[in-house]
């Protein structure tokens, strides 16, 4: 029965933020039918700029705020919300204003309504999704965060077939993060709301994040710049490009939900059975990315053609290569919650970087020589080698605690 409840669990933290993260689609097809692959790459560009930019402005709170809220008491867990609150807006200000003007000048056809969209979607740091994951709610994100997400997509893209301009859905993009933190608000009750106490600790708290905060200001420009990067030199290449990563990324951040629940599961377990927890979350990360991969190399061809009104079809080959780039990034989420369980959370940056170097320097080259599928290549070699990174890490440290344990167990017996 236990494992039974478990599996119930999963699935919904699984498919209650899968709601959310789908609620593109209903509008994708609004904007290809209405405005074409430049609509399209407008649309593309904008999300992934501002979603590389919302992961930075989470300053590590989705990283390792759900474990660390997942073993405090109610009071403790509401203190953590609020300093999330308070701290985060120092980083999501400036980024979402930086990729507004960035999406702006980059793109060609709604620049304005592009840059407003970049910057919506960026201010979708905000989001309360870490903490319920953290405390074990999964019903509360549906009402916080996944309705507010479909309902404003569902107004987007009846407007939009209705005839309204491109901004529509940029203005109700931005709309979604005040509705999302009214839901919580309503959820968690007045002791959510921060303090003045609480915005005087913001500076400090977001100094203490500075290390992770850093490492995810790289993952950003991985995440984010490959669409703009393949958009300056291999421009014919960005509609495929930009369409397999997007709903590559999309089901990436479906399948973050297995990690998160994970976190919390790690999070709370007694320290002597912590250590198999680990190693059972990551294996079970591993495997969700196979089976995830797989599924997205048979199918992306076909959904492609259904979402993007038959303005973009994602080749076969181009599929199997970012498929085994999503099996990757599930292997990589794994390992990055065994670093945050085994106090190494900073240590991600030591993986971040290298990876983005990798990324930034390859993927303009491998787009102008072989286009879409080249980009994706050059993102599987930089994901590559931040699993090998943290890999190592991860084995290095307990190589250590296993000769320290020997030294102690040597020193008793001495």
């Amino acid at each position: 029965m236990e494992r039974v409840r478990q599996m119930r669990q999963m699935l919904l933290y699984v498919l209650i933020p899968a709601a959310g993260f789908l609620s593109p689609l209903l509008v994708i097809p609004a904007i290809t039918a209405r405005f074409g692959s430049s609509g399209w790459t407008s649309m593309a560009l904008a999300q992934a700029l501002g979603g590389a930019a919302a992961v930075a402005g989470q300053m590590g709170w989705g990283v390792a705020g759900p474990q660390q809220v997942a073993g405090l008491d109610d009071a403790g867990r509401l203190e953590q919300y609020r300093l999330s609150l308070t701290s985060r807006p120092l980083a999501v200000v400036p980024a979402a204003v930086a990729v507004g003007l960035g999406t702006y000048f980059l793109v060609d056809h709604a620049p304005l309504a592009a840059g407003i969209l970049a910057a919506g979607t960026a201010a979708q740091a905000m989001t309360p999704q870490w903490f319920f994951v953290g405390i074990g709610r999964p019903l509360a994100v549906l009402w916080s965060e996944s309705l507010p997400k479909i309902l404003l997509a569902i107004a987007s893209a009846v407007a939009l077939r209705a005839g309204a301009p491109f901004i529509t859905f940029s203005l109700l993009t931005c709309l979604s993060v005040p509705l999302m933190l009214l839901a919580a608000r309503l959820i968690l009750g007045r002791a959510s709301v921060p303090t003045a106490v609480d915005w005087r600790l913001a500076p400090g708290v977001a100094r203490s994040q500075l290390v992770m905060g850093s490492g995810l200001l790289f993952n950003v420009l991985y995440i984010g710049l490959p669409v703009s990067i393949v958009q300056l030199v291999a421009p014919t290449a960005t509609p495929v490009f930009a369409a397999t990563e997007r709903l590559m990324r999309m089901g990436a951040s479906i399948l973050h939900a297995v990690p998160a629940r994970l976190q919390s599961w790690v999070g709370s377990a007694d320290p002597n059975d912590r250590d198999r927890r680990v190693r059972t979350a990551a294996r079970i990360c591993a495997s969700v990315g196979l089976i995830s991969g797989i599924g997205y190399a048979a199918l992306a061809p076909t959904v492609s053609r259904l979402v993007f009104s038959g303005q973009v079809d994602i080749p076969y080959p181009v599929a199997a290569a970012s498929g085994l780039l999503l099996a990757i990034i599930c292997t990589t989420m794994g390992l990055g919650l065994a670093m945050v369980a085994t106090g190494q959370a900073n240590l991600i940056t030591a993986a971040t970087i290298p990876a983005a170097v990798i990324a930034l320097g390859a993927v303009g080259p491998m787009a102008r020589w072989h286009g879409p599928s080249g980009a994706v290549i050059a993102e599987i070699a930089a994901e590559a080698t931040g699993v090998a990174i943290q890999w190592f890490l991860l084995r290095r440290y307990v190589e250590r605690r296993g000769q320290h344990t020997a030294g102690r167990v040597t020193d008793r017996s001495g």
